[in-house]
């Protein structure tokens, strides 16, 4: 798995690339958490992504309760389908801002949740 951290004005976003498992997740947990206490926004690119398990799942929705404790926007863009499919057959999808490129999230700070 691939992270990275990077700034555009006031939103941080996080580049994930690869597979997200069990092997990798602590460390995508602890840079979300980084990444929510530097940023009112943070954005999550989902793009490079070819597979996320149940505890890819877990972390994202840890993060996103983080981001509500911390009165922090939490969005994520570029997911695929396979990955897309994983957050619907978990039924969390809704829980989340999703937009489908990198402009249209750093564009739109206030949207619906679940969006598709």
């Amino acid at each position: 798995m691939n992270l990275a951290l990077r700034k555009s004005g006031n939103t941080c976003i996080v580049d994930i690339g690869g597979e997200v498992d069990l092997r990798g997740s602590p460390a995508l947990r602890k840079l979300l958490f980084q990444a929510l206490t530097e940023s009112p926004r943070v954005v999550i690119n989902l793009s490079e992504i070819r597979y996320m398990d149940s505890s890819g799942i877990a972390v994202m929705i840890e993060a996103l309760k983080n981001s509500q404790k911390l009165n922090r926007e939490f969005a994520m863009f570029g997911l695929n389908a396979r990955v897309r499919e994983v957050f619907k057959l978990t039924r969390v999808l809704p829980l989340f801002k999703v937009f489908e490129t990198e402009a249209e999230a750093l564009g739109t700070e206030n949207s619906h949740a679940g969006q598709e």
